[in-house]
This record gives structure tokens, sequence and C-alpha cells, in this order.
């Protein structure tokens, strides 16, 4: 299917600062995020499964142009596009609930017709507003679904029964609408068992194997043997008559289906005696903990190329709707090519599996998503692959793993604080740097998906041998003749405050960088490293994606200064966004910038005035009654009240008291209703 792209007006939104544009509008990940929602609703739907298929071919559609022409959309609309998104989210929601009287609503073709063409309509001028266009037959889609339900509704009149009971009628309905091939084939997709015929074809007999030559036990316990006295391949035991190995024949279905050079070879399970075994591709050169730990001379073009690999082997596997659930260095080989493949898929199950608890992984802690550490029972997301695979990221440039000081325990109880993170290995190219940083960031939305990411890290490798100047990460020097970053024993808080207000900002920010970057962040520190990468005031490179990933982990670890900041950088940007769109008579998108500040800005504002910043407190009503708002307006006086009432300075009462005089005219608006 073809589509175009159409490039809206640069003018527009070259009034907005680059800085304030990050700030505001990160909103392509989480266009992902929602678009990748949907489609997961549409193959898990247990109804109405003879239309949905249509509407998920759009949606792909919608998402490949998005992900292809990400540089090119006019991000002044992602708002519009999003409302238009959660439209399509909350609609599909209802096809997952296969009760009777919801099911029979559902299927009324005229009703369902006409609101699939609202959203069609809806999210094509979204897209077209964003400078987007799909280029797809509208009339096609929307006959194909008449025709559909139609059929649907055929088939219902025929089953009815008047002598049936309504559990008999909704037993045979769902009978016929579910057609989820993975539920009668694919234990990882809904707990249901494999079929006997797949788990025989997975048994492998003994006498097919011979033991190697060179009889050789590798790391995580793999001896090699002969196949068929010709290939060589690994045997690993799994366990014993009685124990329950049926997750090991779901690990060896599960790559079986993944059937790519990206993964390591699962070619079934063997019984000898009263012992099972698990039989694998032989990994030539070990795991790739083992490799790293072997070679610690790899080039950077190496350490690329592995993170590419593994990136696509991550990827494949989300777009089977598979999460991996256990990405690390140990579950890896390195084959006789020195090809990374990714590997170990017996914790690996469909999106919509129940998921264990972290109770008992002690093994992957390491690796596992803030989310996920502090509270077990939530369910595992491609969010969370996408976090283990910025560890492993970080893994294949210190070749250690992460926190490799600590002990379990430690690291359990250091992961549940709001932000701690390896420190960047010195020479890390700046790009790679910030790849990492987004797959490993404290909100799961905030990740990248898996496809980003790849195509990120193959512009760096493409790019890589062409241009190795300013590559590395600015914390490590670039030229010989540059100065060294300065001892960490000499580096503090207060010095690299003192040479920023000396306007020293070379050496305050790198400083200021070494403090952030530290196994445990100052609050501070990431504040300032946000700031010299995003304020044009500061004279100093720019990065604003990178500067709002060190913004945000000040917010997280309660630096209210750094909260103000981007509350206040967010409601500039939407407010001349939503002035220019109202001078234009746009009021829709205007209405759209005008609730993504009530959601983004005002709950930020609310953060920094719960931990006692009087200016929060003042911008949490002030702007609370500019969106009308009148809890927050109400919540931001209140507070500010109580404080007269506490033992503060004079010069708080008398800051206090102007606020309080400014924000009683803003009031009255309230008060008139």
């Amino acid at each position: 299917m073809a589509f175009k792209v159409f490039l809206g007006l640069g003018a527009s939104i070259a009034l907005i600062s680059p800085a304030a544009r990050a700030v505001y509008f990160p909103g392509i990940p989480e266009l992902f995020a929602v678009i990748e929602t949907i489609i997961e609703l549409i193959e898990t739907a247990k109804c109405n499964r003879e239309a949905l298929p249509v509407m998920k071919e759009y949606m792909i559609e919608v998402r490949n142009t998005i992900k292809e022409h990400e540089n090119l959309i006019n991000r002044e609309h992602t708002p519009a596009l999003m409302n238009a998104l959660n439209d399509w989210e909350k609609f599909l929601f209802q096809y997952t609930k296969p009760k009777m009287k919801k099911l029979l609503s559902i299927l009324t073709a005229d009703k369902t017709s006409r609101k699939i063409q609202d959203l069609f309509n809806n999210l094509s001028n979204a897209l077209t507003s964003a400078s987007l266009h799909v280029n797809l037959d509208s009339n096609r889609i929307l006959n194909q679904l008449q025709n559909k339900q139609n059929i649907i509704d055929r088939k219902l009149d025929n089953i009815t029964d008047n002598h049936a009971s309504t559990s008999n009628k909704l037993d045979k309905i769902l009978k016929l609408l579910v057609e989820d091939e993975f539920v009668t084939t694919a234990y990882f997709h809904n707990g249901a068992p494999l079929a006997k015929e797949v788990i025989e074809e997975l048994k492998l007999q003994p006498q097919w194997f011979k033991p190697a030559t060179d009889t050789h036990t590798a790391e995580n316990g793999l001896t090699k043997v002969m196949y068929c006295n010709a290939s060589e391949v690994a045997k690993i035991h799994i366990g014993v008559v009685g124990d329950n190995i049926e997750r090991y024949y779901v690990q060896a279905y599960i790559s079986t289906k993944l059937n790519s050079d990206l993964f390591a070879k699962n070619f079934g399970i063997m019984q000898e005696e009263n012992n099972y075994y698990m039989i694998t591709e032989w990994p030539s050169l070990g795991t790739l903990h083992a490799y790293l730990k072997q070679y610690r001379d790899i080039t950077w073009k190496e350490r690329i190329r592995m993170a590419v690999r593994l990136a696509r082997a991550v990827a494949f596997c989300h777009s089977k709707l598979i999460v991996h659930h256990d990405i690390c260095s140990h579950n890896a080989i390195v084959d006789k090519s020195r090809n990374v493949k990714l590997g170990n898929f017996h914790r690996s199950r469909g999106l919509k599996d129940i998921t264990t608890t972290v109770k008992g992984e002690t093994e992957n802690v390491r690796w596992l998503c803030p989310e996920k550490v502090r509270d077990g029972t939530i369910s595992y997301t491609k969010e969370a692959d996408v976090y283990s695979f910025g560890m492993l990221m970080w893994e294949i440039t210190s070749h250690e793993v992460p926190f490799a000081d600590k002990t379990y325990s430690e690291v359990f109880e250091q992961q549940k604080k709001p932000f701690i993170r390896p420190p960047i290995v010195d020479g890390t190219p700046k790009a790679y740097e910030k790849i990492m940083r987004g797959c490993w960031a404290q909100n799961p939305i905030s990740r990248p998906a898996m496809e980003v990411v790849v195509k990120e890290l193959e512009s760096l490798e493409s790019s890589y041998e062409n241009d190795t100047q300013s590559m590395y990460s600015e914390s490590v020097t670039s030229t010989e003749d540059a100065p060294p970053p300065p001892p960490q024993s000499n580096v503090t808080i207060q010095t690299a405050i003192t040479l920023h207000n000396q306007k020293n900002h070379k050496e305050a920010y790198d400083q200021f960088k070494i403090l952030a970057d530290a196994e445990t962040p100052d609050a501070r520190a990431n504040f300032y490293v946000g700031l010299y990468l995003i304020d044009q005031k500061i004279q100093h490179d720019k990065d604003p994606d990178i500067g709002e990933s060190y913004l945000e982990v000040a917010s997280e670890l309660g630096f209210t200064q750094a909260v103000q900041y981007r509350a206040q950088s967010k409601m500039a940007a939407a407010t001349e966004l939503r002035k220019k769109f109202l001078a234009a008579g746009q009021e829709e998108d205007a209405d759209a910038i005008q609730q993504r500040m009530k959601s983004e800005c005002l709950p930020l504002f609310l953060q920094g005035a719960n931990s006692g910043d009087l200016r929060c407190m003042k911008d949490l009503a002030h702007y609370g009654a500019n969106l009308g708002d009148e809890d927050s307006y109400k919540r931001g006086v209140k507070m500010l009240e109580d404080k007269l009432t506490q033992q503060i300075s004079e010069k708080d009462k008398k800051t206090i008291n102007d606020y309080l005089t400014r924000l009683e005219k803003l009031g009255e608006n309230f008060n008139k209703e």
C-alpha cells in the first residue's frame, strides 16, 4: 500500500525554540505506545474477529507511516493525533469483553459502521494536520467492514434458537467469533497448553546424538555433543522424570517460530533414561557474557554491531507479540563468525499473559525495570524488555554486569529508589549514550519502541566509520590535547555550582555530569546538566532530548527547581501554540493543547507544591485558574494560606501575601459561577 507524506508549514513551529519543543512535545514515543496498544487490543479481541483485521490493516499503516517519517511530523498537532488514537483505543477495548449484552450491542452493523467511519475520519484529519497522510481507500475499508458485519448478523440469526438457554447462545456465538490461532497452538500467548502433536515434533531421540571428540562444557552447563555425527550442538540438563518441563517445550516452540539468524537455534527436548536435556545451537565463542569477559579490547565498531543485532532480535520478538522477559548477556551467544544471537526463551510469553513476580528471579534483577522491582505483580511489557536492553547496551560498553560490586539484595533495594543507573563508560559514543538513556528511562512511556532503537543504532553503525570525530560522550576527552576531566575526589556539587556562577561553563558542565552520572546520582547535578543541554542562555552544545531526560531524573529525585522548570517550559510552549491556533480559528487543536496542559503541567506544579515550593503553589493556582481547573486553583490557594499559619520568615510571609492578592483576582470567575 502506498502512502504519501506532506510537509507542514515549518514557519508555524519555528516560532517555538527547539528546547521548548523538546520539553513539551515528547509525543512520538507516546504515539507509538498507544498505537501498539490498539494493535494488541485487535490481536487479543474475543469477539467480532471478522471485522477487526480490516481495522488492523489501517492501524499498521498508520504506525508504519509515523515510524518511517517521524522526523517530518508537524509536532504542533500531535496532541490532536493522540486524542484521535485514544478514541480508537476506547472503542476497541469493548471488544475484549465478551459478555452477552455488550456483544450483541457491538454486533449491530449500522451502529458499528457509523462509529468506525467517525474514527477513520477523525484520525485521518489528525494525521493530515500532523503532515502525514495514509493513502488507503477509506470507502473500500468501510465497505469491507459493512459486508463483514452483515455476514456476522446473518450467522447470528442462523444460530439463534428459542429453546436454547442464554448461556448456550453465548457459547455458540463465542465459538463462531473467537478465531485466535495462538489459543490452540501457542502456550506463550495466553496460557493454553501446547497441542500434543506440537510436543511430539519437539521430542528428540537420544540415539541421534553422540559425544563430541573434544568434550567441552561451556558456561551455563552446556555440553558439546554431535548431532547425527555431523553438527556440533549443545546439550543442557533441564530436569528429571517427574519434573514439570512444559516451559522448556514452550521455549523450544517459540524458538521455532522465531526462525531467524538473529536467534540461537533450539532443536527440542531429549529424554535420556531419567533425565531431560534441551538441545540448542553450540555457542562457539561462548555466551555474550563470557565473550565480553574474555575479549576486553573489542572495537566500538564491533560493540555497535552487537547492539544492532540484538536490537533487531528483540524488535522481531515484539513484532510477533512476544516479550522476551530475560534480556541479559548470559542469554545471548556468540557463534564462530562472531555473530551475537539472542536465546533462552523459557521465560518468554505473549503480551497478555499473567507474569510471575520478582520473587525468585534473583539472577536478572540487575536488568529488571524499576516498575517491576517495585511491584512484581504487574504485567511484564515490551517497555520492560526495552529497559533490559538498555542495560545490555551498557554491558557491551563496560564488559561488566550492572552493579557488579553489589549483592542481589543490595541491587533489589537500590532499584526501588527513584533513579539509579550505572555510570556512563568513558569513550561511549554520544549517539549510543542517547539511545541507551532512552531505553532505561524511568517512565515506561518515555522508552522508545524497539523498532525505533533499531533504526537509531543502524544509523549510528552506518555513520560510524565516516565520522568518529565528536561522536563520543562529552564526559570524556575527544582530542589528545584537551585537558582530562577533574579527578573524582575533587568533584563536589558546591565546586560545580561555583564554577557555574563564575560562568566557567565547560568545567562546570564536566563536574555536573560526573555527579549526575554517578552510581548515586545527585539531583542538582542532573538539573544543571539538563539546563546546560536545553537553556539557550548558557553557552554549551545543545541536545534537548538528553537534557529533558536529565531534568526528569532530577524531578524524580525530588529537586523542586527541576519540577518547576519543566512545568514552566511546557506551559510556555503550550500557551504560545494555543494562542496561534486560536488566532487561526483552529479551536479543536487549541482545545487539545489545553487538555495537554492540564494533564502534563498541573501535576508537575502540584508535585513541586507538595514538596513545599511556594512558587509551585502559586503557579498551581495561577495556571489552574487560567485553564479553568477550579480544583487546582483552590488547592494552590489553600496551600499558600496554610503556609502562612506555619513558622516562616517575614520574607516568605510577604511573598505569600503578594501571591494571594494577585490570585484573588484570578479566582473571581469561579466565584461568579
